[in-house]
């Protein structure tokens, strides 16, 4: 239910937002007008229903981009640090290394209650492990978790929170926002709270969209429009530089749009990716990386996809083999061996299949590239698949968008035969059922898995020389 520009605030609320937020010692950033709305609703009294039960505050804040939610949700943590109430605060973000990255919530309070400027009887110990804390010297305590997975939820078992504040919360799992509510439980008069603060466009944001947007519980739309502390036409026109999708979820804040096949990337973007060989031949390849999905069942080919990363930061399909037959073991040979030659192939990556048998099929191919693997010492992992092909796709198409990946012109005939790579990318959709009705993109999939080693493996900051094609 979104909740407009104004809200009524009591005499009650007004000196507690003085107290507790304006006067906090460890608050140093002070709420712009909009911010102050969802504070106001975190620490509403709580209510009783006609059942006879009370239920935990609940809000949804944010849009698009800038809006100052990690500001927002780092006020919404301190704000009963320093009282004498028994106060346990739980942060959440997706994965750790985000949760206590640079300018996340963590990082700001790190600052905020344990700076020098607080003096000693104040200043809060912080604890960097793989919960991470503040501590106040009152007891009171702020834990940092990260949910990656539906599995993860068991980590609210016999923990109780007055207050919960999940950052992104739309990339966070269902099942994870659904279960937090057990914790929820307290013996002090601090009103329990669960903060959702949020872009849209991550897994749960259909979740999100149904309790907050369009369902009962409050939602404020905050986004960079509303943020009075930045430049906002210099923002606006950075963010013209996104992706379609991304414009609609970080430019717009649009909870209801939902991506579809064709929304990636477009042909002419595809097709105006070529590089002849000439163009490139003679520059020195700094890393050499392969990409396999294995045929499974049905449709499935055998494909392998080989980049190259160039001395000027380019990177390039330069080879790939896509094997529809029931023995694919000496065309996988033969294009490793000759990349191996050719470039210095470093590793190859295999997606794994779930279940148990990825790590027998893994066994195998380590067998059937043996004397490659002792004599050259590639490297051959086994890669998790991750769920939506979608979203596996979405970094290698913002690449090709950008001009950091390039086609070898060589290869042209192999990427637009019908059902190939480019086919792929303009059919691929988020939508399971869709894809049930399409060959499996098996050919996206292996550039997907060598394109992540690639960023794992080399520094994605080195500058692009420009080619003209």
């Amino acid at each position: 239910m979104l909740i407009e520009n104004k809200v009524l605030i009591t005499d009650k609320e007004q000196l507690l937002l003085q107290k507790s937020i304006v006067e906090n010692p460890y608050c140093l950033y002070k709420p712009y007008p909009k911010q102050l709305i969802p504070i106001i609703l975190a620490n509403r009294e709580e209510k009783y229903a006609e059942d006879g039960t009370k239920k935990p505050n609940t809000v949804l804040a944010g849009a698009g981009g800038y809006g100052g939610k990690t500001f927002l949700g780092s006020m919404l943590s301190v704000q009963y640090l320093p009282t004498d109430e028994d106060y346990t605060c739980l942060v959440t973000r997706r994965n750790h290394a985000e949760l206590v990255d640079t300018n996340s919530i963590w990082d700001n309070l790190v600052d905020w209650c344990c700076g020098e400027h607080l003096s000693e009887d104040i200043k809060c110990d912080f604890k960097q492990s793989l919960t991470p804390q503040i501590i106040a010297p009152n007891g009171n305590t702020i834990y940092f978790k990260s949910f990656d997975r539906d599995e993860k939820k068991q980590k609210f078992k016999s923990a109780s929170y007055d207050r919960i504040v999940n950052d992104e919360a739309s990339e966070l799992p269902e099942a994870v926002l659904r279960f937090q509510y057990r914790s929820m439980r307290n013996t002090t008069q601090i009103p329990r709270s669960i903060i959702n603060l949020s872009n849209p466009g991550g897994d749960s944001t259909e979740y999100l969209v149904n309790e907050f947007v369009d369902g009962p519980k409050p939602y404020i739309a905050l986004d960079w429009r509303d943020n009075p502390h930045i430049d906002r036409a210099a923002y606006e026109g950075s963010l013209n530089e996104l992706d379609y999708i991304d414009q609609q979820y970080q430019k717009y804040g649009n909870w209801h749009y939902r991506p579809s096949a064709g929304d990636l990337i477009n042909l002419a973007q595809l097709t105006g990716a070529y590089i002849d060989v000439e163009d490139y031949i003679e520059r020195e390849v700094f890393f050499c990386t392969m990409g396999l999905d294995t045929a499974g069942t049905g449709r499935d080919n055998t494909v392998a996809m080989n980049l190259i990363r160039l001395d000027n930061g380019l990177t390039v399909l330069n080879d790939m083999v896509v094997d529809g037959s029931a023995y694919p073991e000496d065309n996988i040979y033969d294009i490793a061996e000759k990349q191996i030659l050719e470039n210095n192939l470093y590793n190859m990556d295999f997606e794994e299949e779930p279940g148990g048998d990825s790590v027998y099929a893994l066994r195998y191919w380590e067998e059937v590239l043996g004397d490659l693997i002792s004599k050259y010492s590639i490297d051959v992992n086994g890669v998790p698949a991750i769920k939506s092909k979608y979203t596996r796709a979405r970094p290698v198409a913002k690449a090709i968008i950008k001009g950091e990946l390039r086609f070898s012109s060589h290869l042209k005939e192999e990427l637009e035969r019908k059902d190939g790579l480019f086919d792929q990318f303009m059919y691929v959709s988020p939508n399971p059922e869709e894809m049930k009705k399409r060959k499996s993109p098996d050919e996206l999939d292996a550039l997907g898995y060598a394109w992540n080693s690639l960023q794992e493996n080399f520094s994605n900051t080195v500058d692009l020389e420009l080619i003209e094609l």
